[in-house]
């Protein structure tokens, strides 16, 4: 097998990070053009969003509006298909910073609009994706906006701008904030037989409000403009941008440079990215990785890194098992975060995924007695993609290869021993403890 070099791991860790996993060989291939330059790659994609062909799931086409679990199978093969890794990663990480859950907004075409704004804005100006969420009517039924109005105003929105959206929990705003910019969110409608949503300036309260400390008779996008433009912002947001890629926390010296630079770059994410992406934290301790993979990246990741694509309804219920299922977010704040997504019942789901991934995929009788433990790890790796494996792993598997088959020498133990030493090989490849963090 080919020495990995360190620029092929720093590669693999990237493609990890800030998408969903390589593709076989992509990491040794992309480590002959160099880290900066695939940074680069990444933030400004060119053609395509998907490549391949649709899939078809038990014999049919996607249907995410029709068929329950098809909405999250369709974001799914989203990320396993994309040719726009990190525009398709952020989206996924913009669901989680605008979380709206269709368990409350009912509506599975709300919720792909939803989906195509996030997708729209993934890689350009927060202000401008802050705005589309305001016009979103996904996130007008979620945080109850519709239906608000002057003789009572609903909170719920202008609560989670400042709370969640734009500036912290408790970061520079009061309780009286809140109530004057709920003012200003009130006269957006539903008409519920008709499905139609729109504005009425006769709910509008268009008095004068007085919202971190900006006094006028502001309209909803105003108050938009007031959080953004607000000294909190900054540095909230490129902070929680820092963590969507590593669990270290950044300097604070680090957090002003990313503030200041997403200032100067009108609120573009872009140059804040790529910032993050090439700091020297993002490549740390590669043979220790310590970010856990989110649900839905360990599973594309496993179904991208084997040229598999999603051909399995299944995948909505064990994505649920794990604890992520795309358009249902546990609640506003969206999803836990690194360490808070390995329990018991994750890691046993998604030792289930990577035994349902190896089902039916190794046959009795397919592997010669002849083939030397060595052969068999190697075998393995590359059926699997050949991913990066710690040193520690790598042992542990050398010694189960060689343990596994020992003194089995009839015609039946070499038919039955040698594929399961194969099987078991590749799921603890696909799924053991280093497929769970990257």
């Amino acid at each position: 097998m080919a020495r990995i070099t360190k620029s092929q791991r720093e590669i693999e860790r990237l493609l990890w990070r800030a998408g969903f996993g390589p593709r076989p060989h992509e990491a040794a291939n992309l480590a002959r053009r160099g880290r900066r330059a695939t940074v680069e790659d990444l933030l400004r994609p060119r053609g395509r969003q998907v490549g391949g062909r649709p899939p078809r799931v038990e014999g049919a086409p996607l249907d995410p509006v029709n068929r329950w679990g098809h909405d999250a199978l369709w974001w799914l093969d989203r990320a396993v298909r994309t040719r726009q890794p990190l525009a398709e990663r952020m989206t996924l990480n913009w669901h989680d910073h605008w979380a709206t859950s269709n368990q409350k907004v009912g509506d599975t075409k709300l919720m792909m609009q939803y989906y195509w704004a996030l997708r729209t804005h993934s890689l350009g100006r927060f202000r401008t994706l802050a705005h589309a969420m305001l016009d979103n009517h996904a996130m007008q039924v979620w945080l109850d906006l519709t239906g608000s109005e002057k003789s009572a105003p609903n909170e719920n929105f202008a609560r989670e701008l400042l709370e969640l959206f734009t500036l912290g929990v408790n970061n520079g705003y009061t309780e009286k904030d809140i109530r004057e910019a709920a003012r200003a969110f009130t006269g957006f409608t539903r008409d519920w037989p008709s499905k139609k949503f729109g504005f009425d300036t006769a709910r509008h309260d268009d008095g004068m409000k007085t919202v971190l400390g900006k006094r006028g008779r502001w309209k909803p996008h105003d108050i938009i403009d007031i959080a953004i433009d607000d000294p909190h912002h900054a540095p909230f947001l490129v902070t929680k941008l820092w963590g969507y890629f590593t669990p270290r926390p950044p300097s604070r010296r680090f957090v002003r440079e990313m503030a200041r630079t997403y200032r100067a770059a009108r609120t573009d994410v872009r140059p804040v990215l790529r910032m993050i992406l090439n700091h020297p934290a993002i490549y740390a301790d590669l043979s220790s990785p310590d970010f856990v993979k989110p649900p839905v990246v360990f599973v594309a990741g496993m179904l991208r890194s084997l040229n598999r694509t999603v051909t399995d309804g299944s995948w909505s219920w064990m994505m649920g098992q794990m604890g992520q299922v795309p358009f249902y977010p546990p609640n506003v704040a969206g999803w836990p975060s690194n360490a808070e997504w390995m329990s018991a019942a994750s890691a046993r789901a998604r030792f289930q995924a990577g035994s349902h991934v190896i089902e039916g995929w190794v046959k009795e009788g397919s592997v010669s007695a002849k083939q030397s433990p060595k052969a068999a790890l190697a075998a393995a790796r590359k059926a699997c993609g050949d991913p990066v494996l710690t040193p520690l792993t790598s042992a542990v598997l050398a010694r189960y290869a060689v343990r596994s088959v020992a003194g089995r020498t009839d015609d039946w133990e070499i038919k039955h021993y040698f594929p399961e030493r194969q099987r078991v090989l590749r799921h603890l490849i696909l799924a053991g403890p280093d497929a769970q963090v990257c």
